[in-house]
């Protein structure tokens, strides 16, 4: 049926003044809304121009762990990128960031509601009838079924008398033929009614705003986090293959010096059972035997160890057999160029994080002071109904409204969250502080500790070509009997723990080499995370935000 009446002009009025009314609360908005103040966060920081151990070399790769030139190490990190369990732990939590975002961004747009029912009432009312104790009902019938039967009591003779038995006989039909009345009466009816609905917070003083921007710089921060955790995973596998290669090549290592320990001991007895030497010579050379075989079974404990942790940062079970094939040590060049220390503002995605978290502070601030001014919210509706379908577009029902309301007293409770915001902020201020601090601490801490032990390797060299010259002329002069095997013993002791030391002296400067890199951060998460299989959700949001807030920058709310 043709729609008539309201449906065919009224909402096209009602859109028009809801669209000069929404024109009106934008308007209003953007003159009155809260800003919080940009600040520098880094402007009481100290001097950052130089490291202290600058090094104008060649600057480390963007994939830092390239710098020891190893395909399986590479095969390793990416394996740990795309299976680590805690690396997808924090995945799941940038995913929450990214639904609070957009929930937080829903409210700065007006929500629409469709609205049904149909609804079937049913309805029972007692008569006060009851046919089985009505005596007058039961006679009444009697009384018509004898009419019927015999016809009319007295009924006179001819034509009319003919005529009026019939009557009298149709009647007691029926009569006979109507229901008694009953006990009781069932109505039914139906209604249909649908409708839209619409509700809109005119922000007037940006608090809605203020909560969607610091819902963003949240994303953004867990975001930073996630590339921070890919940063720290690298480094730990990183760390963790050297382990395993340093504690293989002390197992290949002491093999060696247990098979020259053992050839010395069977020299020895032989030079025994000719007169050529004591028993305390044989028994001295077996304790060194035995001391080099004791060093096997905590070694052999500390690499399965270290395999199981490996295998576990790979995301698999410790059991899991990794199939590594390195044996020795890589080298590397020399210390990569660390930069500027300004340049780690930009470079460490802990330090971007702990900056997003400030901005985000801030932006909660606005939003508390916001919540303690009136808010404006408009309502609109339009619905039909009737009891029958056929005529619901005759009957409607529009509405329009617009509620202001301000906080008149709430005990401070409004006061006390703009406080516990300006508290939260200063804090977020003095962790993005340390972080910077943190940071410059850690490649400090790296590039000295590398280079003293380059120098130590160095010492601990000199230091194995000295005992070893000294083995050498102990040895000789112990074939000639000029001295016992005692010097020998002790020459040859020194030389094998010197040769033990240096391994782990090396591997400990490859460890620094890598906490170096890692310090020193890097832009590759980035790509990496784009091809992880994470979906970035949210065409170009978070591009957004790192074009329009700047990462080393904050911000301040006045205390009017």
């Amino acid at each position: 049926m043709p729609v008539r009446g309201w449906p065919r002009f009224l909402p096209r009025r009602l859109a028009r003044l809801l669209i000069l009314l929404a024109y009106f609360c934008i308007v209003l908005t953007s003159c009155l809304r809260l800003r919080p103040e940009n600040r520098d966060p880094t402007s009481t920081l100290p001097d950052l121009d130089a490291f202290t151990l600058y090094d104008e070399s060649a600057p480390a790769p963007d994939r830092w762990w390239t710098v020891f030139d190893s395909e399986e190490l590479s095969t390793i990190v990416k394996a740990a990128l795309e299976g680590n369990l805690t690396l997808q732990q924090i995945y799941a939590r940038l995913t929450q960031a990214e639904a609070l975002a957009r929930q937080a961004g829903a409210l700065r747009w007006p929500n629409l509601d469709v609205t049904g029912d149909i609804a079937t009432t049913r309805r029972r009312v007692d008569t006060g009838k009851s046919p089985s104790a009505d005596l007058g009902t039961v006679a009444r019938d009697l009384n018509a079924l004898n009419t019927a039967v015999f016809g009319p009591a007295g009924a006179a003779a001819g034509a009319y008398g003919a005529l009026q038995s019939i009557a009298s006989r149709l009647q007691a039909a029926n009569a006979l033929l109507e229901e008694p009345p009953p006990p009781a009466v069932t109505a039914t009816t139906h209604s249909y009614r649908f409708g839209v609905s619409s509700g809109f917070e005119a922000d007037l003083w940006g608090r809605v705003r203020a909560r969607h921007e610091a819902a963003l710089l949240d994303l953004e921060a867990s975001r930073e986090d996630v590339y921070a955790a890919m940063l720290s995973l690298s480094g730990a596998v990183v760390r963790q293959w050297l382990a395993i290669t340093a504690q293989r090549q002390e197992l290949e290592l002491i093999a060696r010096q247990r098979e020259l320990n053992q050839t010395t001991l069977e020299l020895i007895e032989l030079r025994y059972r000719n007169g050529l030497a004591t028993a305390l010579d044989v028994f001295q050379q077996r304790q060194i035997v035995a001391q080099t075989e004791s060093l096997v079974p905590l070694i052999e404990s500390g690499l399965q160890a270290a395999r199981h942790e490996l295998a576990v940062l790979l995301g698999r079970t410790p059991q899991t057999d990794l199939a590594l094939a390195a044996g020795a040590l890589p080298a590397v060049g020399p210390l990569p160029e660390p930069g500027l220390p300004a340049e780690l503002l930009a470079r460490r995605p802990d330090v971007r994080a702990a900056g997003l978290q400030l901005r985000s502070a801030d932006w909660r601030v606005a939003a508390a002071r916001a919540d303690r001014l009136p808010d404006l919210r408009l309502t609109a509706g339009a619905s039909y109904g009737a009891d029958t379908w056929t005529l619901i577009f005759d009957n409607w029902m529009a509405t329009l409204a617009g509620s202001l309301t301000g906080p008149v007293f709430d005990a401070g409770r409004r006061k006390a969250e703009v406080a516990r915001m300006r508290a939260a902020a200063e804090e977020r201020l003095a962790a993005y502080r340390d972080r910077v601090l943190q940071s410059v601490k850690e490649v400090e801490n790296a590039l000295l500790r590398e280079t003293k032990q380059v120098a130590y390797i160095e010492a601990l060299r000199r230091e194995l070509d000295a005992i070893r010259a000294v083995h050498e002329q102990a040895r000789d002069r112990y074939r000639k009997g000029l001295n016992d095997y005692l010097p020998v013993l002790a020459a040859l002791t020194q030389a094998q723990a010197l040769e033990r030391r240096l391994v782990q002296a090396e591997y400990d400067r490859l460890d620094q080499r890598a906490r170096l890199c890692v310090a020193l951060g890097g832009a590759w998460m980035e790509e990496e995370l784009k091809g992880s299989g994470l979906r970035d959700q949210g065409p170009g949001i978070g591009d957004q935000v790192r074009a329009a807030v700047p990462i080393t920058g904050g911000s301040e709310i006045d205390h009017d």
